[in-house]
């Protein structure tokens, strides 16, 4: 890997993410446009100072690159996360990590900037089932978020899971566009219905969100769209 390969971005990180599977020969993992994709993201801020010396260059290893990604991977805990998982990681001069990886037909990234002033984590994943976490439990997504919290220590954390919707899609979307053009208010009773209905249906609404060990919960919000609902949630540590 290089530094070009782990920049910084969502676009970039999966775009890293098909050149790692081209390289192993199986083709474009159908997470990445799957209709029934769900995807969770955790953000992280005021990361601790000391879990993050590893990810300074001479912390869990003095070697930039691959081998020092590697180094930390195994240090932190990360590794962990998804043993089953084959990842690509890099520690950079004179800090920070970037992480693309693999398991199944999912995949997940994680970026960290360990400075103190600006501390800041990501991870994105697609990996769900088999030996892995269900991202489609509140207990799965708990363990995750939990797990990752872990490594990092950090005193804010932002969750979001985004899922497709399922087959009532379409014929929820045209009852709330008649809602609207009748004037009716998006939080009447008929919008109301309109999400029990969608619940009721099976139309894959992301799991409402379990209580996170060591954190207090801030806000929790559902949003609905034509084409997938975002669950997300604001943590601050409790002590």
């Amino acid at each position: 890997g290089s530094p070009l390969v782990h920049a910084l971005s969502r676009t970039s990180s999966r775009s890293t993410v098909h050149s790692l599977i081209e390289s192993a020969g199986v083709g474009s993992p159908p997470g990445l446009h799957a209709p029934s994709d769900t995807t969770v993201e955790i953000l992280m801020t005021g990361l601790d100072p000391d879990r993050m010396q590893a990810m300074y260059m001479g912390g869990a290893s003095s070697l930039e690159g691959s081998l020092g990604g590697k180094a930390v991977e195994r240090a932190t805990g990360i590794a962990s996360i998804y043993p089953d998982s084959a990842s690509d990681s890099y520690l950079f001069t004179p800090c920070g990590f970037s992480l693309n990886g693999l398991q199944g037909d999912g995949y997940y990234t994680i970026h960290v900037t360990p400075e103190p002033h600006c501390s800041y984590a990501s991870f994105e994943t697609t990996v769900s089932g088999d030996s892995a976490i269900d991202l489609s439990s509140a207990a799965g997504v708990k363990s995750l978020v939990e797990q990752v919290t872990a490594v990092f220590g950090p005193r804010s954390v932002t969750v979001t899971v985004f899922r497709a919707r399922g087959d009532t899609a379409a014929a929820l979307a045209g009852s709330e566009l008649s809602v609207e053009v009748d004037g009716v208010g998006k939080d009447s009773a008929v919008a109301k219905a309109a999400l029990q209905s969608a619940i009721t249906s099976g139309d894959n609404v992301p799991p409402a969100f379990a209580p996170v060990a060591g954190y207090k919960t801030i806000d929790r919000v559902l949003y609905e769209f034509d084409h997938y609902w975002l669950r997300y949630a604001y943590y601050a540590k409790a002590n």
